[in-house]
């Protein structure tokens, strides 16, 4: 009965934009929370870079703040990020990923590709 009960309760929570609001400012705080700790910086340190208090840095990455773009970008720029803003229709699933770029030439990246496709055609047509 309780398992029905949170159920409707989270079925008409959808249904207000404020957990829509709640659920974007939560996703951001988490990607942050993931570029600071690779970043290998301190909370202090990101305070002091960004001229914040570490006070305000503890309510970001609990996404007790009310974001502006403005600041969500600043703080991904602070924790060598960038910001990516998305809409899509709303019964859609999106998959994000990264690519990272190379210092590469486009030109190497695509003889690369060339070679690695020969060697692929070969162990095709071999293996036949």
């Amino acid at each position: 009965m309780a398992l029905k009960s949170f159920k409707k309760l989270l079925a008409d929570a959808k249904q207000r934009d404020s957990y829509w609001v709640e659920k974007a400012k939560l996703d951001f705080s988490v990607a942050l929370n993931h570029l600071f700790e690779k970043s290998g910086m301190s909370q202090k340190a990101l305070a002091e870079k960004l001229g914040a208090s570490p006070a305000y840095i503890t309510k970001v990455f609990r996404g007790d703040v009310n974001f502006t773009i403005e600041t969500m970008t600043k703080l991904a720029r602070a924790v060598d990020g960038q910001l990516h803003i998305h809409i899509s229709p709303k019964h859609s699933k999106s998959h994000w990923f990264d690519v990272l770029q190379t210092q590469k030439q486009p030109e190497q990246i695509g003889n690369e590709w060339k070679i690695a496709g020969k060697k692929t055609n070969d162990r095709i047509s071999t293996a036949a």
